[in-house]
C-alpha cells in the first residue's frame, strides 16, 4: 500500500503533547512515554511522519552521551509506533519510519542507533526484513523478551474458565479467605509496594527488583494522570501481603512489577490481585494483557503461575531483541566503548555469583 506525500517532523512535540498523541495509537505503551526516559542522563527527541497534517506514524528517541567525548547513543524502546487507533496497517509506513530514524539520528547525529521493537503478527518478520535490509544487526548476546498474552475480548467468566484448573482453584481458595485489594496511583500506595518487593529481594536474593522499582517510581511521579499505572495491594487484615504493578497505554495492559511477602503464597493472594488486574484491564479498554517477561529456568515458580493465567488460550510471544546499527565513525566507536562496558559488567557478573560446592 503506497502513502503519497509523506514528510518527517523532528521534535515538534513537547511532553505533554506528546503524551496526548500516544493515546491515538494502539501499539503505544509506557516504553514510549516521554516520562519512561532519565531527564538526568538523557535527553528526548520525537521523530512524526505525516501525510499532508495527518500523523501515520512516531517514535520517541532517547539520546545519551558518553562520558567525556562527543559520542552518543540513541535508544528506542518498543517503537517505532505505526497503528493508528481504527485505523489498518500499512507496510510502507514501517519502511519509510526505519529509513527517517537511521538517516536523522545515526547518520546525520552520528549516534549509535538501538532499536528494541515491539511489533507483533505480520509486522514482526516485515520490521525484521526492514531492519537488515538497512544494515541494522541483532544484538547475539541480549535474550528477547519472552511474555505470555491473553486476550481480554472474552466475558469474565470465560476469562476465568480459561485459566488452568490448579490457577483456578488457587483462585477461588483467594476469595474464601480475608484478603481485600485496594488500588489506585499513589505514591503512597508504590511506597507500600516498593517495601513488599525490599523484603523479597533480601529473601531471594534478587537485588534487581528494588533497582526496578527505583526506577518506575521516578516515571510513576512523572506521568499524567492518565497514563499513570495502576498499583493494587493485597492485604490480610491490615497487613500488606503482596502488590502488582501494571500499566495500560495503547490496546495491550502489561504487568511491569510484583511483589509477595511471606503470608502471601499461604493465602494465594496473588491470584486474587492478579483476577483484579485483569478485571481493570478490561474495563480499561485493553484488548491483551501482557503477562510480563518469564525465565523458566532462573524463575520456575514465576513461569508456572503465568502459564497458569495463560491457560488454554493464552499465547506465547518472543518479541525481535536488540537491533544496533552505526553508519559512520563516530557510531562504531560508540559500540565499542558500549561492548566494552559491557563485557566488563558480564565479568563482574560471573565474579560475583556464588561458587556451587
Amino acid at each position: 500500500m503506497s502513502i503519497p506525500a509523506m514528510h518527517i517532523e523532528i521534535d515538534k512535540f513537547d511532553k505533554n503533547g506528546w503524551h496526548n498523541l500516544l493515546t491515538q495509537f494502539n501499539d503505544a505503551s509506557i516504553c514510549q512515554t516521554w516520562s519512561y526516559s532519565d531527564p538526568a542522563k538523557r535527553s528526548v527527541s520525537s521523530i512524526v511522519i505525516k501525510a499532508g497534517e495527518e500523523i501515520l506514524g512516531c517514535c520517541l528517541v532517547s539520546l545519551l552521551r558518553l562520558p567525556f567525548s562527543n559520542l552518543g547513543i540513541a535508544d528506542i524502546k518498543w517503537g517505532p509506533l505505526c497503528m493508528k487507533k481504527g485505523g489498518l496497517f500499512k507496510p510502507d509506513l514501517l519502511f519509510h519510519m526505519i529509513r527517517a530514524i537511521k538517516e536523522e539520528y545515526a547518520i546525520k547525529r552520528g549516534y549509535l542507533l538501538r532499536l528494541w521493537p515491539h511489533a507483533i503478527d505480520e509486522r514482526k518478520e516485515l520490521l525484521k526484513q526492514i531492519l537488515e535490509s538497512e544494515g541494522f544487526r541483532v544484538n547475539p548476546f541480549e535474550r528477547p523478551y519472552r511474555t505470555f498474552k491473553i486476550g481480554l475480548s472474552p466475558s469474565l467468566d470465560d476469562l476465568r474458565k480459561n485459566f488452568s484448573q490448579n490457577w483456578r482453584r488457587n483462585l477461588n481458595k483467594a476469595e474464601k479467605v480475608n484478603l481485600r485489594v485496594v488500588e489506585g496511583t499513589s505514591d503512597d500506595l508504590y511506597m507500600i509496594s516498593f517495601k513488599l518487593a525490599q523484603e523479597m529481594a533480601h529473601r531471594k536474593n534478587l537485588p534487581a527488583i528494588v533497582k526496578s522499582y527505583k526506577e518506575f517510581r521516578r516515571v510513576q511521579a512523572d506521568l499524567p494522570e492518565t497514563l499513570k499505572m495502576k498499583i493494587m495491594i493485597c492485604e490480610a487484615g491490615s497487613e500488606p501481603v503482596c502488590s502488582v504493578v501494571c500499566s495500560v497505554t495503547g490496546d495491550t495492559g502489561i504487568y511491569l512489577l510484583g511483589a509477595s511477602g511471606e503470608k502471601a503464597l499461604k493465602l494465594n493472594a496473588s491470584y486474587l490481585l492478579q483476577w483484579h488486574m485483569i478485571k481493570w484491564m478490561k474495563e480499561k479498554g485493553a484488548i491483551y494483557y501482557d503477562l510480563g517477561g518469564f525465565n523458566p529456568q532462573r524463575n520456575p515458580g514465576g513461569y508456572q503461575f503465568k502459564l497458569g493465567i495463560a491457560g488454554k488460550s493464552g499465547f506465547e510471544e518472543v518479541f525481535l531483541g536488540e537491533f544496533h546499527g552505526c553508519f559512520n565513525l563516530s557510531g562504531q566507536i560508540a559500540k565499542l566503548i558500549l561492548d566494552s562496558w559491557r563485557f566488563v559488567d558480564r565479568l563482574k557478573e560471573k565474579c560475583n555469583r556464588p561458587h556451587k560446592n
